[in-house]
Order: C-alpha cells, then structure tokens, then sequence
C-alpha cells in the first residue's frame, strides 16, 4: 500500500489522545464503612464492571476514529487489477509501422489495429510518468500525452525494418534507468517470425514486457531482389502462405526498362512466370526474364519489376539500375581457343564487341602488354611456371596453383556461369581480391586491378561453359564489365528509387533503394518464441487486445481508499456516539 500524502501519517499520534483522557479522567473514589449502603456494595461492582466496558469500548471507537480520519487524509492507494490510477510508471510504447504493417487483413491494415492499440496506452498514462514512443525508426520520441496521441495519429507505414529485438532491449535499458515505480515496454508489433528469428533481447529484472499477440498469417509475394546481366534479369522471390491454404499459383512478373522522362530511348518490357514454393510459411523462388541487350544503347537505364498487387503493396515494385557498357574492342589471340573466338563472333554481329586491343583475351604463358586482360591457364602444364613468373612481374598478386577437384561453378552474381559443370581447374592462389565465382570453395574467377584471371581453359575438355546457353552472354560480361570494372550498384533500405553516384561530370555507381526482402514474409511468430526472444517468461506477457487492456499498469495500479475510510469513519462516529449516550 502507497500514499499520495504520506505526511498526513503524522496524525497518527492524534491516536494516543483518547487514550490520555481517558486515563486523566480516571477517578479513585473514597471507601467507607457505612452500614447502611453494604448492601449495595454488590450492586456497585456489577454496574462498575459495565461501565469499564464501555469506556474500554469508547476508547477503542474513539481511537479507531482518528486513525481512520488520518489515513483517510493521506489518501491511500490499494493495489488493484482492474481499473483505477497507477502509480508512476516509465513506459516505452514500440509502435512498429514497418512495411509489413501496411499489409490489409480483413478489410483493414494491421497497421490500423496497432494504432488503436498505441493509442489506449498513451491515453492511460498521467502527467506523473515519463512516456517515450518508439516507431520502425529506432529513435525514442518523448512527449506530453497530446503530443504523442497526434504523433500516431500521423503515422503511416515505413519503409525501414525494425529490430524488434534490439528495439525491446533498448526500450527496456531506458525505462530501468528511470526512478520510477513501474517500468514497462508496450510491443505493438505484427512479429514476424524473421524480426525474432535470432538474437534475445537483455530485460533487466522488474522491467514488465506487454505484446500485443499476432493475428494469423497472410498470404503474400514480394520481389526481393533484381540482379540484371547482359541478356537476363533474375527476380527472386520472397513472400508467406497461410497454412492450411491453396497451393500458390504461378506468379507473373513484368520487367519494364527506360521511358518514363526519357521517352527519346524507348521502353521495353518483358514478362515471366514465378512458381513460388508450397506449404504454409516462408517461401522462396526466382525467375529469368530475357532482355534485348541489342536493343539497349550504352549508358544507364533505369528499370522496374513489377508483381500483381496483392495484401502488401509495399513490395510488389522494386526498382533497379542497370548499366549498358559501350561496346569494347576485344582481341582474342590464337591461344584463347576457337569457342573464344566464336563467342567474339556473335558479339561483334550483334554490336556488343568491335575489333581493338582494348581487351585482349589470351591463353599463353606470356600475358599480353594490353590495358585489359582476360587470362586462361596455359594449356601446356609445362608452361604454368613461366606464365606464374610473368603475373608476378605485371604486378598481379594471383597466379595458378596445383590441380583441383571438378565440381560446379558458384556464381550468384553471374547467372549465365552459376552451376556449370567443371572438370578441370587449378586452383587461384593469392591476394583477397575480388572474387567472382568459386568451384568448391575455391576461386575460380579473380579479378585484380585490370586483369582477370581464370581457374580453367574455356575448353569442352575443361569445362562445359562453351556448350552452356551462357556462354556467349559470360564473354560479353567479361570483355564489357568484369575486366573493365563494372560501375557499383548498391542495395540500401528506403523508400523505392534510385540514387547515381558521381565523380565530377561521371556517373560512377548506383544505390537503388527498397524494403528490407524480409519484410515480405508475412508469418507471425508463435507466442513461445515472442517469449524467449524478448526477455523469457518471467518478464514477457504475449496478451489479446482485451487482455493487453486490462494488464497495461497492472503492476502499479493503484485504487484510492480514501472515500471508503470515510465511509467508515461516519460509521464509527455513529456507534461511538450511540454507546456514549447509553452510557450517560
């Protein structure tokens, strides 16, 4: 029990008052002897034993009286689980608007139901507690009550993911350090599994976790990423399927590239079929749509993905930037092989390589003297010595090692070489440069400065790439992007768009923005893992709407007696006053 005016206790001692009149008005009557009154002597001490009763009674009254008087003026405050005021309390209010809570669920958005949510806790806190409202952010917003009320009234939602976990353990940080009574996090959040798949969030003891429980999972497709090379763009995939439902149909994607304000370079569009995986849950998938790079002047091109709208908008569009080098001057000496020289053919036919030595591609021991090289292992084992001494002396930290196992090519950023077989290799052994693809584990594809070095002869006896339907769109990304350097194109988190950056009058890289991918994936954690990821059982409470509301400041909600020690105080007047007039 708690007091809002402690200091009123001090009436307390009032309470030793009637007790001291009682003892000052104590009278010890003269005895005598007389004859006459002996016979009443009996009478007297009957009638003296009921009246110390009484008095006894009068005094307890009378004392009970000015102590509930007292109490009743220091106001006391009951502990309480329904209603009534709270003592004060820090309290941190994560209203999480990430993407996913744009998502539309039975007509409404859950962002919608956060919001009322949101807003209920708010309006129960007092002028005495201190209140920080957390949004997808991460930055606590302090405010009075009004404040924060229009600060979610105007929320919509984001485009950054929060990090429920670090959001909770920080909120938690922050409200322990408050000299208050109560400390509690409100977790108003739809809890995708992916926000609490890793990680526990550190709750100091006494810090109470309230979330609100999720609803059930929405059936969802998003376009997680674009990754475009020369001839094919590959959308991937991500999105939830509600258990228990249909098997997910195909999806159709559109790629659309350049128009909008540059309607002097045309647009072109493509589309292709996605079947997303089945089962209830997370699902993956990816598909390849062909682009006419013929088609495509060199420079940058801006382009879209699109899907057909679904329950979450926020990430059925994704745009990209894409790259189109002018065409090089390539060379291919007679140690590069035939299918080399045929790849060149077709690229020349097609205006994506002209004659030149801008970019010599070889297979001798002695590498070539040209500002770009596209180096092979020299056929004759005899010779890999010689053309090891001659990268060492171009100054390139590389060089061919001893055989390797066969195995496959692992390329992500190469869709055209990723798993093609390979039967032969050396094994790259050198510096930390930039690795392009790997066999085992192991680089195959190295570039270091303007040099590009391969782990194998493009040869049918070494590899299958030159029988593969990408091989000759893997020659035009080497001679035009690898060997040259490709500009950057960065992924960041943000609202859809494009950002080029520059050097001087150059465009030297892109940052295309979007939702985090996770965002599209729509299931909800189960109420054991909320638990365990936020702070364990002895400080996490995943509660309904209506369970959610009557716990909010449960643990220092108070009721104030005040009236009903009033109550008893008239009562206990009452009686005193009825036994004090029996009594005269």
């Amino acid at each position: 029990m708690s007091f809002l005016h402690p200091l009123a206790l001090l009436g307390l001692a009032a309470a030793a008052i009637p007790a001291l009149l009682h003892l000052l008005q104590r009278r010890v009557p003269p005895e005598l002897d007389f004859p006459p009154v002996r016979y009443l002597s009996a009478a007297e001490r009957e009638s003296a034993r009921r009246l110390k009763l009484r008095h006894l009674l009068l005094l307890v009254l009378r004392t009970a009286l000015i102590v509930v008087i007292v109490l009743a003026a220091a106001r006391p405050l009951i502990p309480l689980r329904g209603g009534g005021a709270h003592q004060p309390t820090a309290v941190v209010i994560i209203l999480d608007n990430s993407p996913s809570a744009g998502a539309v669920v039975s007509g409404g958005s859950v962002l919608d139901r956060l919001r009322v949510a949101a807003r209920s806790s708010v309006a129960r806190t007092t002028s005495a507690d201190r209140v920080w409202l957390m949004l997808c952010d991460g930055v606590l917003r302090a405010g009075t009550r009004e404040a924060l009320l229009a600060i979610i009234d105007s929320t919509h939602a984001g485009w950054q993911r929060l990090d429920l976990v670090d959001a909770v353990g920080g909120a938690a940080r922050t409200v322990d350090a408050q000299p208050l009574p109560g400390r509690e996090v409100h977790v108003l959040s739809d809890l995708q599994r992916t926000a609490l798949a890793s990680g526990h969030a550190d709750v100091p003891r006494g810090v109470r976790i309230l979330a609100l429980e999720p609803g059930s999972t929405v059936t969802n497709r998003g376009i997680a990423s674009v990754t475009v090379s020369e001839g094919a763009a590959v959308i991937e995939l991500s999105g939830s399927t509600a258990a228990g439902g249909d098997l997910p149909q195909p999806v159709p994607v559109t790629i659309r590239i350049g128009g909008g304000a540059r309607r002097d370079r045309g647009e072109i569009a493509a589309r292709g079929l996605a079947t997303p995986g089945g089962g209830g849950g997370s699902t993956r998938s990816a598909v390849t749509v062909s682009l006419p790079v013929q088609s495509l002047a060199p420079g940058w091109w801006l382009g879209e993905a699109a899907l057909e709208p679904d329950e979450l908008r926020a990430d059925d569009r994704r745009p990209f930037a894409w790259r189109v080098a002018p065409a090089a001057g390539v060379t291919a000496t007679p140690g590069a092989g035939a299918f080399v020289a045929a790849a060149l053919a077709v690229l020349q036919e097609g205006r994506r390589v002209i004659e030149g030595r801008d970019v010599v591609i070889s297979g001798e021991a002695a590498p070539p003297t040209a500002p770009h090289a596209i180096l092979q292992p020299p056929a004759d084992p005899a010779l890999v010595g010689q053309a090891n001494r001659a990268l060492a002396t171009r100054g390139v930290p590389w060089h061919w090692g001893q055989v390797g196992t066969p195995g496959n090519v692992a390329a992500p950023q190469l869709p055209a070489l990723d798993g093609t077989p390979v039967a032969r290799r050396y094994r790259l052994q050198g510096a930390s440069d930039e690795v392009l693809a790997t066999v085992n584990d192991e680089p195959w594809l190295v570039r270091s400065g303007n040099v590009v070095l391969l782990g194998s002869r493009i040869d049918t006896a070494w590899t299958a790439l030159p029988t593969a339907p990408g091989f000759v769109p893997f020659i035009d990304a080497l001679v035009n992007r690898i060997v040259v350097g490709e500009a950057a194109v960065n992924s960041a988190e943000g609202a859809p768009r494009v950002e080029f950056r520059t050097r001087g009058t150059d465009t030297v890289g892109a940052t295309v923005f979007g939702p985090d991918p996770r965002e599209s994936d729509l299931t909800p954690a189960t109420p054991a893992l909320v638990t365990a990821a936020l702070g364990g059982r002895d400080r996490v409470e995943v509660l309904s709407a209506n369970a959610l509301s009557a716990e909010r400041f449960a643990g220092t909600r108070r009721a104030d007696a005040s009236a009903i020690l009033l109550v008893l105080a008239l009562l206990l007047a009452a009686i005193e006053l009825a036994v004090a007039t029996r009594t005269r």
